[in-house]
Parts: structure tokens; sequence; C-alpha cells
């Protein structure tokens, strides 16, 4: 697998899905009166060699390389998301004779 802007895109993409999934038991929202909430992660990501960005929604990295430092903080705890979805999708193209950059290139925006 090739890391171009198209498959950057879709790491973003996938990253964004993961991380719209969080949930939190013990919040409570006070104007609307409900206990737990959804919410979206944020993702961090360096947008150039030495700046970090926190981001909510979808992230756009400037380089397709800079997708591996998309990654989660939970204390002193980094998930790297980025680099996770790239061997998922790695994995998979690997197991199932598939190739993303040539599915990519079929899909129109």
């Amino acid at each position: 697998m090739t890391l171009d802007e198209k498959m950057a895109k879709l790491v973003c993409e996938l990253e964004y899905v993961i991380g719209s999934e969080c949930y939190n038991p013990n919040s409570y929202d006070g104007w609307n009166d409900i206990e737990g909430c959804d919410f979206r992660y944020p993702v961090c990501i360096n947008c150039d060699m030495d700046t970090e960005l926190k981001v909510r929604g979808h992230a756009q990295p400037k380089k397709p390389e800079y997708v591996k430092s998309l990654k989660y903080k939970f204390g002193s705890n980094h998930l790297f998301i980025g680099i996770g979805i790239i061997n998922v999708l790695q994995y998979l193209e690997d197991r199932y004779g598939i190739d993303f950059n040539e599915l990519e290139r079929k899909t129109t925006d």
C-alpha cells in the first residue's frame, strides 16, 4: 500500500468514524438533564514537524505522511491511531489480496 493523498484521506475518514464512538457514562449534561454523553474524541496531529494540533473534526494533514502522527492521548498513554489504521489496511490487503490504492483511484469524491 502506498500512502498517497487519497489513502491519507481514507485513513482520516476512518479515524473520524472511530473517534466519534466515545461515550462517558459518568458525564452529565445539565442543560438537557442527560446522564452519559457521546462525544467526538479529539485526535492530535503534527501539522509540521514541530507543531501538534488537537482536532475534534476531520483531520486534514498537509502531507500524506503526517497521518502517521495521528494519535489519541489518554493521560500519559498515546494510541497512534493513524499507524494502527494503516496497519489494518495493509493486513486486509495481504489477507484478501485487495489493493486499497486501486480502489481509491476508482472512487470519486
